[in-house]
């Protein structure tokens, strides 16, 4: 599962699915609508295989295996962006991402229950009258039907100040958010989180990035690795190891964009010379 681009700017660009038949990949057939991406995949068994991602209008977009064919399935309205799919049972699906919500964009989270997907209410960070956020999901993992677990991060104000993390818990009745450390430092500090897994109730863990800049958007220290870690009562920051990073250019900004969307260099490093 992917996306493709063709030509420059404005070339043409589309989604594929690919499947490993134990020996090597070969292209799936699957009704991809023009122009769409998908951003993640997930399966509870052969027969049973998720993909999300976004249409070309910015409508989510969600794809299903059934062993046989793939096919896209109705979503619930209002839209809104899915990030990430994660699967446990063919009946106990969850999608997380971002959709409208007041004057900014707040996050969207969505279950299957084996027959159809439903919105299913989700907090968003506080916010103060007049004030715009933006919060959005980019990772879901299941670990129990009363333990899952959905990462990403959160801003506020036009133009965005600052980046925060953000986590949630399902516990089986409701959503909610959890404290999750941010990276503080001199300048202004950019936290997202983009992956989230976990193996059991108190081994959970989060990855992402941080990054400091100065106010404008130039200098700062660049990007850096960033993992955090479940142990059953809190969330905390592990070590990771340092890379060489080359600070923030005014050209890359490091806060979310319209729509949630973000652009960051923390799976690129780049050295300096």
């Amino acid at each position: 599962m992917g996306d493709y681009f063709t030509g420059r700017e404005g070339g043409l660009h589309g989604a594929f699915v690919e499947h490993w038949n134990g020996r090597y990949w070969r292209l799936a057939h699957a009704p991809i609508p023009p122009g769409a991406t998908l951003e993640s995949v997930s399966a509870s068994g052969a027969g049973d295989v998720w993909a999300v991602g976004m249409r070309r209008n910015l409508g989510q977009l969600i794809e299903h295996w059934d062993g046989v064919r793939w096919r896209v399935l109705p979503t619930p309205r209002p839209g809104g962006i899915v990030h990430a799919v994660a699967a446990r049972t063919p009946h106990d699906v969850w999608a997380v991402g971002t959709r409208k919500r007041g004057p900014g964009f707040g996050t969207l989270i969505e279950h299957w229950n084996g027959t159809r997907w439903m919105v299913v209410a989700s907090p968003s960070p506080p916010l103060a009258r007049g004030q715009r956020r933006d919060a959005i999901l980019q990772a879901v993992t299941i670990i129990s039907p009363t333990d899952v677990w959905a990462a990403g991060s959160w801003v506020i104000g036009v133009p965005a100040t600052a980046s925060h993390t953000l986590i949630q818990h399902w516990n089986g009745q409701r959503w909610t958010i959890v404290p999750s450390p941010n990276v503080t430092s001199g300048g202004v500090t950019n936290d997202f989180l983009f992956s989230v897994s976990g193996s059991r109730r108190d081994d959970v863990w989060a990855v992402g990035s941080w990054g400091d800049y100065l106010p404008g958007g130039f200098g700062g220290k660049g990007d850096h690795s960033l993992t955090l870690h479940w142990d059953g009562r809190r969330w905390s920051r592990s070590a990771t190891p340092a890379l060489a990073t080359a600070p923030y250019s005014p050209a890359w900004p490091p806060v979310p964009a319209e729509l949630g969307r973000s652009v960051t260099a923390a799976s690129s490093p780049i050295s300096r010379r």
